[in-house]
């Protein structure tokens, strides 16, 4: 049967917020997938092996790792949570020069 004529599986979007540890079907909807096969194919290339595996079907990849086989996790650059934290302390000290002006 050629590789075409397999029925192959949709990669799964959660609704709410991504979990730290993923099964293949939602990994492959994190990095952008459309199929858990392409996402599969690609393991050792583009993206890492599973931190977690219990197994044969029960892999395990955690968010952080697909973040930085992504380019997403740098090092050097604050999160989000620090820039808001950042924006916060900045706001406060303009408020604070005008009481004072």
């Amino acid at each position: 049967m050629p590789q075409q004529d397999k029925k192959r599986r949709a990669a799964q979007i959660p609704s709410g917020s991504w979990p730290p540890r993923m099964m293949a079907e939602m990994a492959a909807g994190y990095v952008g997938e459309k199929h858990v096969e392409d996402f599969l194919e690609r393991i050792g290339k583009a993206y890492p092996q599973p931190r977690v595996v219990e197994g044969p079907r029960r892999k395990f990849w955690y968010r952080e790792d697909l973040d930085k086989a992504m380019n997403m996790a740098l090092p050097s650059s604050p999160r989000l949570a620090e820039k808001f934290q950042a924006k916060i302390v900045e706001r406060r000290a303009a408020r604070r020069a005008r009481v004072k002006a």
